[in-house]
């Protein structure tokens, strides 16, 4: 019995190196949900749908294409048509992937985020600097291997044997910690640069207006990472809440998911 068991399982893992390993490619496709509320069309990669009521015209517009994972970015437009102000922000709207809600990002939390990957890129910077730094100043080591034979009335013998020596070059460890610093310096501005291309990038970023009668407003938006759970559409929801007002827009991800098979023989 044992022996049997034995064997099946050797069949087993014979056949699943045979069939070696899976790997997935997953290709998604967004588009409006249809709906008779809202008008839908594109305009330079982006997905736009429309809706007006008596005192407002709302416009949600998202990137045509994401893959599976990414957040969403979007576009607000509304044109305020009442007779009264009317605050906007981030939180007047909800988003909801499916069964699930997946909050937005503020401004002051996506600026946060963007300061917080600059201040950990500036961390591993610093500790990188500091392994070469001692690395540089330790003493070079010389390692001599000797060996031969010994010739005597007693017979021959043979013999080996190591020695180590320690030298400083105060002037090559100088100049390494010099260019050391040189590649901090550079890596610092690097750093700053891309914390200020990034702050660049966030102009036109939704934050809370006010939006008086007879005026317009457009801000962008980003949500937190979405889900992926293998399916093969996904539905949108994304409701922005006005005065009382409800104005609710949807879109579909479709993916694509292909399996290859790769063998091992």
């Amino acid at each position: 019995m044992l022996y049997r068991i034995s064997r099946l399982a050797v069949m087993a893992l014979v056949l699943s190196m045979i069939s070696g390993c899976a790997t997935q490619t997953i290709n998604t496709s967004f588009d409006a949900l249809p709906s008779d509320d809202s008008l839908a069309y594109f305009s330079e990669g982006w997905i736009i749908q429309k809706q007006e009521s008596e005192d407002f015209v709302v416009q949600m517009a998202v990137r045509d294409g994401k893959q599976a994972w990414e957040p969403i970015t979007a576009l607000l437009f509304i044109q305020n048509k009442s007779e009264e102000p009317v605050n906007v922000s981030v939180e007047n709207i909800s988003f909801q992937q499916d069964e699930y809600s997946i909050d937005l990002l503020s401004y002051n939390e996506l600026t946060q985020q963007h300061i917080s990957r600059a201040q950990s890129q500036r961390t591993a910077l610093a500790l990188s600097a500091m392994a070469q730094s001692f690395s540089a100043a330790q003493p070079q080591t010389t390692t001599t291997y000797g060996s031969g034979t010994a010739y005597g009335s007693a017979g021959t013998t043979s013999y080996y044997g190591t020695s180590q020596s320690y030298t400083r070059d105060p002037a090559a460890s100088a100049a390494a910690q010099a260019q050391i610093q040189a590649n901090v310096q550079a890596g610092v501005s690097n750093i700053q640069s891309d914390l200020q291309r990034n702050f660049d990038s966030m102009d036109g970023y939704l934050q809370k207006t006010t939006v008086f009668p007879g005026q317009s407003y457009s801000g962008r938006f980003q949500s937190q990472m979405t889900r992926f759970d293998q399916r093969p559409e996904s539905i949108y929801a994304l409701t922005v809440e006005l005065d009382g007002e409800r104005f609710s827009f949807k879109f579909i991800e479709e993916a694509d998911i292909q399996t290859h098979q790769r063998k091992l023989f």
